[in-house]
């Protein structure tokens, strides 16, 4: 019987509430995914001279002649701050990875709307006037099924290898418990100041809104919102060590005797811990490449301009890492210096993407070479990266293929030969290049003697008139 049911198409809209209402009343936006399961969806738009609320969910599946149709609807309520007209633009929300689009309205606010205070009903449930009623009530704790967690999806790593973390919190799909989430920024900062590593580089994915997605924790279905995640890669071999912290939660006990018009909940702060952990921070194996090489899973993409030139052209060689890793701390390649081949300093640029718990990229060098000597030359023989592949716990060498075939003449004889020497080495060609010896020339020093005697007594004579 279940297989011969059929449903309708999956559709998604976005409902504007009353635009007319009183200042102790709330404007309502209503997102609907019908006959589909919303999974994802963006942030509300905020609206100037309104305070937005938490928003409210509700499910809905019905079974007609056969037809099966489901609808989840989620609504934020919007609570005005002050009298006036307010403009609501045109906005867009995305919606289980889709774009939904709304007009948006204008919303007149009035004052205050007057309320029915009396419960009609109170006398099924107790009797007496609703004031009396609403002092009375008790309320009910109901157990959250749910649990805070840092977490990360190492125990171990090398110097240099990533590991993902997490924060989030999970609610059992069974929870009864209503809750949400209280000054959750402010308690963000804090779990960072005790949970970030300080000894590590971080790539954070940079959430900026808290949605649910469905998981399965231990063989149990869970929503998990979660509110930080990011990449660290450790830069020495301390251990890196996750300290317990808590997580705050607005909680709301339910009335035990339920009323239209009184108060059916009150809110309670329930205080949820995570566990400590201590990741190990192993150095990389013993090697010559061990202070050099660059850590990740990486491969080679090259790229040469061209295979056969003449002496005094030029060619350039694209030298491009990509992969997962720490795509910052890739090094520059190693370079071996030639008279016959010269390699200008390359010019750098990287990619950068995480997504899907990965920090994936690539990080380019393109190089400028001007072959000076005819020959063939293999690039290998000039350029290499040397790299600790975290997938085969190997230390890996990446060097371009191929061959650079070099024809003409020699370049460094014609630039030496071309080289002016200045007017200091054309008038050594006239010059005398007889030696003279100090010894044959006496009468220079006699004359020299003879000049610093009489200045001596010059200088007593002056010295003498004076005094």
């Amino acid at each position: 019987m279940l297989l011969s049911f059929s449903t309708y198409a999956q559709t998604v809209s976005i409902a504007i509430g009353r635009t007319e209402i009183g200042q102790n009343e709330n404007f309502e936006i209503t997102l609907t995914v019908k006959n589909g399961r919303l999974t994802k969806y963006s942030e509300f738009p905020d609206i100037e001279g309104f305070r937005k609320g938490r928003p409210s969910n509700s499910s809905q599946t019905s079974i007609i002649n056969g037809q099966v149709s489901t609808q989840q609807s989620v609504v934020q309520m919007y609570a005005p701050t002050k009298q006036g007209t307010f403009k609501l633009p045109p906005f867009s929300m995305s919606v289980n990875g889709k774009s939904v689009n709304s007009n948006g309205a204008t919303i007149k606010v009035g004052p205050p709307v007057q309320r029915q205070v009396y419960d009609p009903f109170a006398d099924f449930w107790g009797g007496g006037s609703s004031s009396r009623n609403q002092q009375n009530q008790q309320f009910i704790d109901v157990e959250a099924d749910a649990f805070f967690s840092v977490s990360t999806d190492k125990n171990s790593v090398y110097r240099g290898e990533g590991f993902k973390m997490d924060i989030s919190f999970y609610v059992a799909v069974t929870n009864r418990a209503e809750m949400d989430f209280y000054k959750l920024d402010e308690q963000v900062t804090e779990i960072l100041k005790k949970v970030k590593p300080k000894n590590c580089w971080e790539e954070n994915f940079n959430i900026e809104s808290v949605h649910s997605e469905y998981v399965t924790v231990n063989g149990k279905s869970y929503r998990q919102y979660k509110i930080y995640e990011a990449m660290f890669y450790p830069l020495n071999t301390e251990d890196i060590v996750i300290e317990p912290t808590e997580l705050q939660m607005i909680k709301y006990q339910v009335a035990q005797r339920q009323s239209f018009f009184g108060r059916n909940s009150k809110e309670t702060v329930e205080v949820f811990k995570s566990r400590g952990k201590t990741i190990k921070v192993k150095p990389l194996p013993n090697s010559q490449y061990k202070s050099i090489a660059s850590v990740g899973n990486y491969r080679l993409r090259q790229k040469l301009s061209d295979t056969e030139i003449q002496t005094g052209e030029s060619v350039t060689l694209e030298f491009k890492v990509e992969g997962v890793g720490n795509i910052s701390s890739i090094r520059e390649p190693d370079l071996v210096e030639s008279e016959d081949l010269l390699f200008y300093p390359p010019s750098v640029s990287q990619n950068i993407k995480r997504a899907n718990g990965k920090v994936v990229g690539s990080k380019e060098f393109v190089y400028y070479i001007e072959p000076q000597e005819p020959g063939e030359y293999d690039l290998k023989d000039f350029i290499s990266l040397t790299i600790f592949n975290t997938r085969t716990k190997k230390y890996e060498t990446l060097y371009p293929e191929g061959t650079v075939v070099v024809k003409g003449k020699s370049l460094r004889d014609a630039k030496i030969s071309k080289t002016d020497l200045g007017s200091f080495y054309d008038a050594m060609k006239n010059a005398d290049n007889t030696l003279l010896s100090m010894d044959n020339t006496p009468m220079i020093q006699i004359i020299l003697n003879i000049f610093v005697v009489i200045t001596l007594v010059v200088t007593a004579v002056l010295l003498f008139k004076k005094f």
